[in-house]
């Protein structure tokens, strides 16, 4: 009996650690941050300004990387999401060659923040695995980097509320993948690409207070979007804003025809500085008379 008792004991004892080891591999669950990544996130938090600084205490080098706030790993600890919003972050953007190290990233959200007018560095293109990037209400300036084109795997894209200038880039129209483009707030100018009109996932967008003109692309997929999507651009036409576009043919010759206009307004006007004091000026009339008297005298005799 007291064989058979330990034999049981034994069984049971085999039968939990392999049931301990295979929920190890099934569940993938990453216990401890890798040291490179961890090093990464130390050096971002070195770079930050000291009041942002203070929204990251979690971040200790003593403790586990994976469990500090805004951070996410996945199975093999590398880290896939990183949301500093909201964390008074306020120098200039002095950390690319840091937080583009972390080449896994899935999900980056730096909304209201302030980076002082910086622009949107190119090098965002370098985290080709991004699903989400968020850059709302964050003070970026200048102009909407054309790489941003690489990140082919983007689901959500938001740079409203900022000061971008410029023309929307037309390589957005190679996110294939997008379904939530935000360029709401900004200085953005000129007309929108029709390659956007090709993103058949796209099913939220915002493009209002702009300074964009033109026609609104007629395409199928952009008639799903609402009057609020264009709001506050004074210079858009077309559905579904109440603005109708004029003829491009009759624009035309309407800037032909004010062209003849101004020329035949400025012959008119310079004949009558000759010719009206002529006709109501007597003093002017006889003097003008006698210099041609004078003159016709001269050529025939």
């Amino acid at each position: 009996m007291r064989i058979q008792k330990f034999s049981w004991l034994y069984f049971l004892l085999l039968c939990s650690i392999f049931f301990g080891i295979h929920v190890a591999f099934v569940t993938g669950e990453c216990r401890i941050c890798r040291d490179d990544q961890m090093f990464l996130l130390l050096k971002l938090k070195n770079n930050l300004n000291v009041a942002a600084a203070k929204y990251l205490v979690s971040w200790d080098p003593n403790t586990d990387g994976c469990s500090w706030r805004g951070v996410t790993c996945d199975a093999n600890c590398h880290v896939i999401a990183l949301d500093l919003s909201s964390h008074s972050i306020s120098n200039g953007f002095s950390i690319p060659t840091t937080i583009f190290s972390l080449q896994r990233l899935q999900i980056l959200n730096l909304a209201n923040n302030n980076f002082y007018s910086s622009q949107i560095p190119s090098g965002f293109h370098k985290l080709r695995n991004l699903s989400y990037l968020n850059l709302s209400n964050a003070g970026f300036s200048g102009q909407i980097p054309k790489a941003m084109a690489n990140l082919t795997q983007l689901v959500t894209l938001d740079f409203s509320h900022n000061n971008l200038s410029g023309k929307i880039p037309s390589s957005i129209g190679q996110l294939r993948q997008l379904e939530l483009l935000d360029l709401s707030m900004n200085k953005l100018s000129g007309e929108i690409p029709t390659d956007i009109t090709t993103l058949s996932s796209l099913h939220t967008m915002n493009l209002s207070f702009n300074q964009l003109v033109g026609r609104i692309p007629e395409n199928a997929g952009f008639r799903k979007f609402s009057e609020d999507s264009y709001l506050g651009n004074s210079g858009l036409c077309g559905f579904p804003l109440n603005a109708v576009c004029e003829d491009a043919t009759k624009l035309a010759y309407e800037d032909t025809k004010w062209e003849y206009l101004a020329v035949e307004i400025g012959f008119v006007t310079g004949l009558g500085i000759v010719y009206w004091p002529l006709l109501f000026n007597r003093k002017w009339k006889e003097k003008y008379f006698q210099h041609v008297d004078v003159f016709l005298s001269r050529v025939l005799n």
